[in-house]
């Protein structure tokens, strides 16, 4: 946002206070500004001549030999400008002047002097113009005028960050600023246009307005005596430093009110009004695919969730966003309605959402305005205007109604609140001073005081006593608060077991096993809630949302094939993971889980055949999983078969640790490749974070140590035919059950497909590790282990090989 000092001065003796005692001010209690800009500084050596004589250049045809005169002196100038006229006023940059990247000097140009430069539009920067030497038609205007004052243009602009005032509507204007400086810096309000009068006339009908619930404040006043031309001078130059297209006397009113005070207006042709079938004004939310043209010259198709400005039904603007073109002003207009009004910011925030329409209107709208200042800006439109070019103009009463008008915000805050806040020893005398200087009421009781929250910061702004801690903050200046070291006893925190394993978890898999971390957003589609349960359990999005984000997820497995699908061309191997929440819909705490996901892919194409790779490349991922369980001191880790409707049939596992099941492992199901348009093959995981919680927090300092064997240790290697489809984890299951006290470990070292075996069958070779704590196996025990293993493989249905 723009605000020109010039224009603030109007409202307070901003000038008798230095530029950068105001800007220290500003930052240290108000808000960020982002840039200062002497406006228009390159104009300070250029002033206004008449055109005495012209002469044709003695040594070139397309030059001229112009003499000027200042009101004082006579200049001789030579320029090339095809429209010069002697009797003509031009603006000439005089010698020392830059214009952009061109220095004028005193010069001779073949063999005649030339003392400055006639300038163009374009050459000023004033616009795009550059045919010829700009020509002032004005009566005000007088050779030796300087071109600055006289366009109004010496002038400091402030460009204030929107960002750090978006919670404070009252400080989008001039006026708005200006107050607030004036009570920053100790200085006095000389004019305040929300207090102006007007004298409404009896004779004029005022406009029908038909009182709904979709509006704070709606008021409109009929206008005759209308004169479309130019604004006037000031206006002009205002607008412009404000970087607002200047348009007409009567819409430029508008802008300039929007500028000055902060309420957005906006006015009607009358005659177009009553052409629609009368004059009656209503707020209401438009139909399904209502439509109708607009200002900017779109017709956006609206839904019932909008709202918009009827008159006799038909809709002519969209409420605090945009005006119709059908009922606008014209240079023909006689006649037109003033239309003031405040509307709940949270429909206009909707309004720009759904039409993606950001007018300088909506903006202060959406930030919540004041409905009190409806009527008072009608008297300020109509003083401007008659000042504007319409000196004979008359206005009907304002009709219309306000829902808020007696609105009242009343805090009560302590001393003792307010200083173990802030930090400081503020008095009462200091705290009513500062508060009173802000515009606050006050009433005290003791050292509680009850404040009355100024109407034009009582919408969202102040209203709790946090607020008020602030107000007498900042205007203190926070660097006054004295720097004080910490009174209350440093205690170590109480541990947090669920973050702390959050992070065991996250460590392990990025610098052990070299996944990378992803977040995702917890929104999902109805789709993606599809994919473990029923879409009824979710929790749909209030707010209006698009179709794959109107929903809170379910799970976080559709977020990661997304993300697989999005880099699978980019990287040949993905190994990612993330920690998230899901949510449905349920008592609380159930309403909520956390997962610990993962998602790897090797690069492997969906219709890969190789069995011997794809469960080489599953065993690798499991044995990792086992590696952070480990690395976690879980070492009771159990794997059983459990099919789930998402993962492949033959490859779906179940993870139990200590005999409670924590986490699941399986290649994602071929239809769910399908419809995360992926074509490699993908291998899913996670824990149910609250489930390995509690095993973790039980067996975290379990004790596992064993003392070392003295004693040699021997493997068994045993090779079994098995169907192709079968698991490998069958056999290895049914050893551990027999409880070989010898046995230490066992594991599958080799799947071989092809060669002599069957199509349909495949070879699994084991690996049992084998020692006893207190004598040397000897051959007898290790051959009848062995032959019991080979029992039981045949048995099972495993022939050795």
């Amino acid at each position: 946002m723009k605000l020109s000092l010039d224009w603030i001065s109007d409202f307070t003796p901003i000038k008798d206070v230095s530029l950068e005692d105001v800007l220290k001010k500003i930052a240290a209690s108000i808000c960020e500004v982002d840039g200062v800009e002497d406006y228009f500084s390159h104009l300070e050596k250029v002033v206004l001549v008449k055109i005495e004589s012209l002469e044709k250049h003695p040594q070139a045809d397309k030059l001229q030999v112009a003499q000027v005169t200042d009101g004082k002196n006579k200049i001789q100038i030579v320029s090339g400008a095809p429209n010069l006229k002697v009797g003509d006023l031009v603006p000439l940059a005089i010698p020392g002047a830059e214009l952009g990247d061109k220095k004028i000097l005193e010069s001779e140009l073949r063999g005649v002097k030339s003392s400055g430069m006639l300038c163009s539009e374009k050459e000023l920067g004033l616009s795009e113009e550059d045919a010829g030497v700009m020509v002032l038609d004005d009566p005000e205007a007088k050779p030796g005028l300087n071109l600055r004052e006289y366009f109004g243009f010496r002038d400091t602009i402030l460009d204030i960050d929107n960002k750090s005032i978006t919670h404070r509507p009252d400080l989008w204007s001039h006026f708005g600023f200006a107050r607030e400086l004036a009570a920053q810096l100790n200085l006095p309000i000389k004019f305040n246009p929300l207090e102006t009068n007007w004298e409404f006339s009896k004779d004029l009908a005022s406009p029908k307005v038909k009182e709904t619930d979709y509006a704070h404040s709606y008021y409109s006043s009929s206008i005759e005596g209308i004169q479309i031309k130019p604004s006037n001078k000031t206006v002009r130059s205002r607008l412009k430093k404000c970087g607002v297209r200047v348009i007409n006397n009567v819409v430029d009113v508008s802008n300039y009110l929007l500028l000055e005070a902060g309420q957005p207006t906006h006015f009607f042709d009358s005659d177009k009004l009553s052409a629609q079938g009368g004059i009656e004004l209503e707020v209401d939310y438009a139909k399904k695919d209502e439509s109708f043209l607009l200002l900017d010259e779109t017709s956006p198709k609206l839904d019932p969730e909008i709202l918009i400005i009827r008159n006799s039904k038909k809709g002519v603007a969209i409420a605090g966003v945009m005006g119709g073109a059908d009922t606008a002003v014209d240079s023909n207009s006689k006649k037109v309605i003033l239309e003031s009004a405040v509307f709940p910011r949270e429909f206009v925030r909707k309004s720009i959402r759904k039409t993606g329409i950001r007018s300088e209107s909506s903006v202060r709208y959406e930030k919540g305005l004041e409905a009190t200042t409806t009527l008072p800006i009608i008297k300020r439109a109509l003083n401007l205007l008659k000042e504007n070019g319409c000196p004979d103009l008359k206005a009907s009463l304002p009709a219309g109604y306000i829902h808020t008008a007696d609105k009242k915000v009343e805090i009560e805050v302590s001393l003792g609140f307010l200083n173990k806040k802030l930090g400081t020893e503020i008095d009462q005398s200091t705290s009513d001073k500062i508060l009173k200087q802000l515009s606050f009421g006050t009433e005290w009781k003791g050292d509680t005081v009850k404040v009355l929250v100024p109407k034009y910061r009582q919408n969202y702004d102040i209203t709790i006593p946090e607020d008020i801690v602030e107000e007498i903050g900042r205007t203190l200046g926070y660097a006054s608060i004295p720097v004080r070291p910490l009174a209350s006893d440093v205690k170590p925190p109480t541990r947090n077991f669920s973050r702390e394993l959050e992070k065991h978890l996250k460590r392990a898999f990025s610098q052990i096993l070299g996944y990378n971390e992803v977040f995702n957003y917890s929104y999902a589609s109805s789709k993606d809630n599809s994919f473990e349960e029923d879409v009824k359990d979710s929790i749909k999005i209030l707010n209006a949302m698009p179709d794959e984000q109107a929903y809170l997820r379910t799970s976080l497995y559709p977020s990661l094939l997304k993300n697989i699908r999005f880099n699978s061309d980019r990287f040949e191997k993905l190994k990612i993971f993330e920690f998230g929440r899901t949510y449905k819909k349920a008592e609380e705490p159930f309403n909520e889980s956390k997962w610990f996901v993962w998602a790897v892919s090797f690069g492997r194409k969906s219709n890969e055949k190789d069995l011997n790779v794809l469960e080489s490349d599953f065993l690798d991922i499991r044995t990792g999983v086992e590696k952070v369980l480990r690395h976690l001191n879980l070492r009771e880790v159990e794997w059983k078969i459990e099919e789930k409707s998402y993962f492949h049939p033959k490859a779906s596992l179940s993870l139990f640790v200590s005999g409670k099941k924590v986490g699941e492992l399986g290649y994602a199901h071929p239809a769910v490749l399908d419809t995360a348009d992926i074509k490699k093959r993908v291998i899913l995981g996670r824990f149910e974070f609250a489930s390995l919680l509690e095993v973790w927090a039980q067996d975290r300092n379990k004790n596992y140590f064993a003392a070392p064997s003295h004693f040699p240790q021997t493997e068994i290697d045993l090779s079994l035919v098995m169907d192709l489809n079968e698991s490998s984890s069958k056999f290895s299951d049914f050893a551990v059950q027999e409880k070989f006290p010898e046995l230490q470990d066992v594991k599958v070292t080799v799947v071989f497909i092809g060669g002599n075996l069957p199509e349909n069958k495949k070879s699994v070779s084991y690996r049992f590790k084998l020692l006893s704590q207190d004598k040397n196996l000897t051959q007898e025990r290790i051959k009848e282990i062995t032959d019991r293993l080979i029992e039981i493989a045949n048995s099972s249905g495993y022939p050795l090989r």
